[in-house]
């Protein structure tokens, strides 16, 4: 695996909660011609990901079925080798298992399109991929992919409450809330905090490798927000690039959507993690 990654620059990968906007930023990268996977969906998350690593099993594999499940995303994105018969063995595998949401077919779709993947990324290409719940990894995935950069996009936790958009809870809420988790606006707060809480302690020391960005904010001047993403690409940040890619950005109307809401139904230490990472937490501006 480290030889391989060697061929290639570092990827970027972009997670968050579910809803937090990471759609928007996904389609920023590609219009700036990075490659982001063959198998996207609507939203452009990579479904190769979502078929290997979206599993509650994922966060008890072993080191070495970690490696695998690593190379084989890393090989299907960049053609760079063959799979290995274990690894043949481990998508196919993969495709059998009975997982929710997913239907049989969806998963047999995904086996067959990451066994038939032909496609050779040239070693020049600017890659990665979006999937919110890399967040979830993001500390498995970092040694194993060098210096990868990580865009974490966060919306404010109080809107997020009240989001249709409640996969995360269901799939992850049991482990990092505890067994008591229900699909409600106060356990998908306390879930948000504590996914937050753990990237930040995560992935601050990997210092300019690492983007917390703000999507209320992003939105709301979203000239300043794109030279801050295109800077952390690293790429040059000419007007031309920053104001061609402005005109993607609008504002959700859902920005706010807290307020139409009662508040103290939080854990006050919950909505004061809100408003330190800075965002609103004002009920009365609306």
């Amino acid at each position: 695996m480290p030889d391989l990654l060697r061929t290639y620059a570092p990827p970027v990968v972009i997670g968050g909660v579910g809803g937090s906007g990471t759609r928007l930023i996904a389609r920023c990268l590609l219009e700036l011609g990075f490659f982001m996977g063959s198998d996207l969906n609507h939203a452009n998350d990579n479904l190769w990901f979502t078929f290997l690593f979206n599993r509650i099993e994922s966060l008890s594999a072993s080191e070495e079925d970690f490696d695998e499940l690593t190379e084989i995303l890393f090989k299907g994105m960049t053609g760079s080798d063959t799979f290995t018969p274990k690894q043949i063995d481990l998508i196919s595998g993969l495709a059998l298992q009975e997982r929710k949401p997913h239907s049989p077919h969806w998963l047999r779709q995904r086996a067959h399109s990451l066994l038939s993947a032909k496609s050779r990324l040239p070693q020049s290409t600017r890659w990665g991929w979006k999937e919110p719940n890399t967040h979830v990894v993001v500390d498995r995935l970092r040694p194993r992919l060098g210096a990868m950069r990580y865009i974490h996009v966060a919306r404010n936790g109080l809107d997020m409450a009240y989001s249709t958009n409640q996969n995360q809870l269901r799939l992850w809420g049991q482990h990092f809330v505890g067994k008591d988790c229900t699909i409600s606006p106060y356990h998908s707060l306390k879930y948000w905090c504590i996914v937050h809480r753990r990237v930040l302690d995560i992935c601050s020391p990997m210092g300019t490798d690492f983007l917390f960005l703000n999507y209320d904010e992003f939105c709301l001047n979203p000239r300043n927000g794109m030279g801050q993403l295109v800077e952390f690409l690293g790429l040059a940040a000419t007007d031309g690039q920053t104001l061609d890619l402005t005109g993607l950005i609008r504002a959700p109307n859902s920005i706010g959507r807290f307020k139409r809401h009662d508040i103290n139904v939080f854990d006050e230490g919950d909505v004061a993690f809100v408003k330190q990472l800075g965002f609103d937490i004002n009920i009365g501006d609306k």
